[in-house]
This record gives structure tokens, sequence and C-alpha cells, in this order.
């Protein structure tokens, strides 16, 4: 199945906690239905359950959203009626052009909001989402959370990465040891968090202490979460 709702939550238990989201295009595969939800697992391994409303047939897509977000409309015409708007990294298949739109099964998105090639820069990506708002299991730019941003923009410069931060601190590039000098794209975790180096002092990161995703010295952050009682930076990653 894939996801036909351009933001759909992945829950604990049927209508619980968000754990996290699916975008729309995205596979989930289905385990098992009981009643309006369904049970199964993201591409990425996330496992939970979605309202099966917002599931549909899978196919293969062809683009991703590659602005922040985009809208589908009835026609290739800006002022016809929307029918969705899709959020950064949301998988479509387009079926043709007409103008400047792409036709897809839904209808038309402007096409140069969308595209096939990867990030080579997948920081400036980041920094995209600067100002988002943070939230728990959020994937887009209507809300964020620190291990979702670094999975998104990993994601869109053809880089895998797990949905959490800590199986992130374990796989992706290569370790660091702790006290080696800090480059652009390093990836700093904690117990339970990850922001990205925008060069060697600044960390970008999506964080619960501001409700948003920002810069800040790497220094400020180290000093704050461990007076909040959560220790130092536990790993250093390297692509």
């Amino acid at each position: 199945m894939r996801g036909n709702q351009p933001l759909s939550d992945m829950q604990d238990t049927p209508g619980g906690k968000r754990v996290s989201q699916l975008l729309f295009g995205e596979v989930f595969e289905v385990e098992k239905t009981e009643g309006a939800y369904s049970f199964g697992r993201a591409a990425c391994g996330y496992q939970g359950w979605i309202a099966s409303a917002a599931l549909a047939e899978p196919r293969t897509a062809s683009h991703f959203v590659s602005e922040m977000a985009t809208y589908i409309y009835a026609q290739p015409d800006m002022k016809s009626e929307v029918r969705l708007r899709l959020p950064f990294w949301a998988q479509v298949k387009v079926l043709g052009q007409e103008a400047l739109f792409s036709r897809l099964p839904e209808g038309y998105v402007f096409s140069a909001h969308i595209s096939q090639v990867q990030a080579v820069d997948y920081v400036a990506v980041a920094a995209r989402f600067l100002g988002v708002p943070y939230l728990w299991g959020g994937r887009s730019s209507l809300g964020i959370d620190c291990s979702g941003l670094a999975q998104m923009v990993l994601n869109a410069a053809g880089q895998t990465a797990p949905r959490d931060s800590g199986p992130q601190a374990n796989s992706i590039g290569t370790p660091v040891p702790l006290g080696t000098s800090l480059q652009r794209g390093d990836l700093v975790f904690w117990k339970g968090h990850v922001g990205l180096m925008q060069d060697a002092n600044i960390l970008l990161h999506a964080t619960a202490f501001s409700m948003s995703v920002i810069i800040e010295p790497l220094a400020t952050t180290v000093a704050r979460v461990k007076a909040q009682g959560y220790g130092g930076i536990t790993t250093i990653r390297r692509l």
C-alpha cells in the first residue's frame, strides 16, 4: 500500500499516540487490519497503526516534491480547485506535461516544484526547515522532530537513514572520535537527540527547547543539555 493523503499519522495503537508520519506516496506494508485501522511497516522499518482510509494501492513514483510544499490542482491552472497540499519529499507519479504543469493521477502540480535529482548538500536542505515547528513524530514542513529532520534531508541526498536517532547513531556513515574537530555535515548525537553541523561550530537541529528548527553554537546546546540532566554528546557520525 502507499500513502494517499499528504500526511498520515502512524500511531502506537489504533487512534493512539502519534509515533511518526507517512508522507504521500510512501510505501506502507500492511500486516493486519482491525476496524478502521491497519498495522504495518513503513519503508524505513518503522511500525505502527494508520487509518486505512489513508492508504491506496501501490504504484511506482517517478518524482518527489523538491519544495517545502506544493499543491495539486484540478486543472493545469493555479486558479483552479486545490485538491491536495503536498509536503517536501512526497512521492508522485508524473503521467505527462501540460504547459508549466505536470499531470498526476490526482491532478496537476507545478513542474518546477518536483524533481528526480537528488540533493548535493543535505545541510543546505536542512537549513530550508529553519523556523518549522517542532512536532514529535513529524516529518514535514508543517512540523518535524530531530530524527525526522536528519532522516528526511539524508534521504533527499540519496542516503538511507533509520527513523530514530538511536539507530541513526549506530548506522549512518562512520563514527568520529569524540573531541575531533567537527565539519559541515557531521551528525552529533545525544541520548534521544540528533543535530547536523552547519560548520565546525554551529549546530542545526529540531529541538523541543524552542519548539522549532534552529541554528545555535554547538557549545550552547552542549551546556544546556548537560544542565537539563541529559548528559553529553554520545556519538558523532560522518558521511
